[in-house]
């Protein structure tokens, strides 16, 4: 359906004049008056207006309005549209402001009577413009929404614009967008809704974005918002995207939230994915905010990637959320966990923020890693959590939790967790390591690290214990380390140790253990009264041995332990180390 509209007014004003005595010379100034109001609609159900309006009061104030509105539904997969036009001009003041919206899926172009994944499409657009005298405003808001199954998508644009003499009004918004998009087999939808008033002076908008996608071995979810111009302009956009390997489930959303009022900005955004299946795994996330002013620009990004290999169950979660303002008060946070239960294991996250605001610069990352090798299901989880607050603070907390579990067969595991903040005053970063290896009929590995990166310092700790058994030889190998910077400064801690025994019945154990808080110092202390010993800085190695074996039917038990590290000389099962950290 298509309703249009052009109207042209001619005013005329008569002016008379007396000089001397010569008689009155007429002169007829003309004052062009028009108007320009056009709506297109596509789908099922139509509705299309358009409509202008021409004066001139009693004052001789000459004046117009214009105005445009559709809306339209459709279903069975068919797509849905509106285009609007409104334009208007009163001797040398103009108005023009456009807007489209359409809602699209996969089924937009069946023909009637085709089956369809039962989308829906809804959408709505309408523009009221209008001079008075030497006033000038625009009016132009749209609204869609699509929702069903599949790939759904929901896109908004237009522009508004106020000219006087040729001059284009500084305030003009040359592109306000909003588009979201969702895609998944079980549940797709997108929904956006755009609105700005533009007068001479000021631009007031509003931008809402919205996408869920959520549906078997992938979906994915996106928003991309913008309004205002070079000068004075928003911009928030979001993708979420996760696939598994066998069919798993995935979810995928993304929220975004903007507003011009004037010169004052407010932006917010929200992101959320989980992923849950077996085999391989992976989900992203990336998220911008961005607040433009002449000679003042504020961001904030968050991204985020999460990925899981191995036999076993898997889930990768992540969720995030963002906001932004004119005043440079910037926010966000991100945090992404990553959990799998199997034999074989190979788990990486990362994440982070990056801000731009009138505190300076800051750039925010965690990184977890954990590789485990064994014959049976044990259970591992690596967390990075990044922080920003509105008074420039940042922090990065990345956790690790891992197990390797193995009958008649050796077990292995590695952990690797690292944080790191760059802003003005500097670099900061942490680097927690945990590491073994272990042999024997029966035997398992247990592994924790963990290091925080914050305004205050780097502070960390990996712990990593192996134990072995069983009918003939074992042998177990455990390492851990710590590397903690804060500008020039390193402080460093390792430990490691190894054990061995050899019979017909075995049993060993070894365990390293670090940790730095605060860069306190301890030198020596027994292992057995650490617990009472208040340091902030330890290291920690225990390892020890026994073999069994028969001798003419009489079973005997001996004592046996070997023990190594860098940092340790010790024998027995009651150790005395020394340590020294900055």
């Amino acid at each position: 359906m298509i309703t249009h509209l052009v109207g042209v007014l001619v005013l005329s004003t008569l002016i008379s004049s007396r000089l001397y005595e010569i008689p009155a010379a007429r002169v007829v100034r003309q004052t062009l008056v028009s108007s320009n109001g056009n709506s297109d609609g596509k789908g099922d159900n139509v509705t299309a207006d358009a409509s202008a309006f021409h004066y001139k009061n009693a004052d001789g104030t000459i004046g117009m309005n214009v105005s445009s509105t559709g809306n339209a539904t459709s279903g069975n997969g068919n797509g849905a549209s509106i285009e609007n036009i409104g334009q208007g001009a009163v001797g040398s003041n103009n108005i023009g402001s456009t807007g489209n919206i359409s809602a699209s899926g996969p089924n937009s172009n069946n023909k009637k009577g085709e089956s369809s994944d039962a989308i829906i499409f809804q959408v709505f657009s309408d523009i009221f413009g209008e001079i008075y005298g030497n006033q000038m405003s625009v009016n132009s808001q749209q609204e869609g929404k699509s929702f069903g199954t599949g790939d759904t998508s929901v896109k908004a644009s237009g522009n508004a614009n106020l000219t006087k003499n040729g001059v284009a009004s500084p305030s003009a918004s040359d592109n306000n967008v909003a588009n979201a998009g969702a895609t998944g087999s079980d549940n797709s939808e997108a929904e956006v809704k755009s609105n700005q008033i533009l007068t001479w002076d000021q631009l007031i908008a509003q931008l809402y974005g919205h996408a869920k996608g959520s549906g078997k071995t992938n979906a994915q979810a996106n928003v991309d918002l913008g309004a205002g111009n070079n000068n004075n302009g928003i911009e928030v956009n979001g993708l979420v995207s996760g696939a598994n390997s066998n069919g798993g489930n995935v979810n995928a959303e993304v929220e975004g939230k903007g507003s011009i009022d004037g010169s004052g900005h407010n932006l917010s955004g929200g992101m959320n994915g989980a992923v849950n299946g077996t085999g391989n795994s992976q989900l992203v996330g990336a998220q911008n905010l961005q607040s433009n002013r002449t000679g003042t620009n504020t961001t904030i990004s968050t991204f985020g990637d999460g990925k899981s290999n191995g036999k076993g169950d898997n889930s990768i979660t992540l969720n995030s959320n963002s906001s932004a303002n004119s005043n440079g008060s910037v926010a966000g946070q991100i945090d992404m966990q990553n959990a799998a239960n199997g034999g074989n294991k190979n788990m990486t996250v990362q994440n982070g923020l990056q801000v731009n605001d009138n505190k300076g610069g800051t750039l925010a990352i965690g990184y977890g890693e954990i590789k485990g090798n064994g014959t049976e299901n044990s259970a591992a989880n690596i967390g990075v959590n990044s922080q920003y607050d509105q008074n420039g603070h940042a922090q990065v907390n990345t956790t690790g939790v891992g197990n390797a579990v193995s009958n008649n067969q050796n077990s292995s595991l590695t952990m690797e967790g690292n944080a790191q903040i760059t802003n003005p005053n500097g670099t900061k970063s942490g680097t927690a390591t945990a590491s073994g290896n272990v042999s024997g009929a029966y035997n398992n590995l247990t592994g924790t690290n963990q290091v925080v990166v914050g305004n205050g310092g780097a502070n960390g700790n990996a712990h990593m214990e192996a134990n072995g058994g069983g009918p003939g030889d074992s042998a177990a190998e455990t390492k851990t380390d710590l590397v903690l910077k804060d500008g020039n400064i390193t402080r460093t801690s390792s430990v490691s140790g190894s054990v061995k025994a050899s019979g017909d019945s075995t049993i060993v154990k070894s365990v390293s253990d670090v940790s730095d808080q605060n860069e306190c110092r301890c030198r020596s202390a027994n292992a057995d009264e650490l617990s009472a010993c208040s340091i902030e800085f330890k290291g920690i190695l225990v390892c020890f041995g026994f073999k069994f074996w028969m001798v003419e039917e009489k079973k005997e038990s001996f004592p046996w332990s070997s023990l190594r590290s860098n940092s340790l000389n010790t024998m027995g099962r009651r150790l005395r180390w020394s340590i020294e950290g900055r």
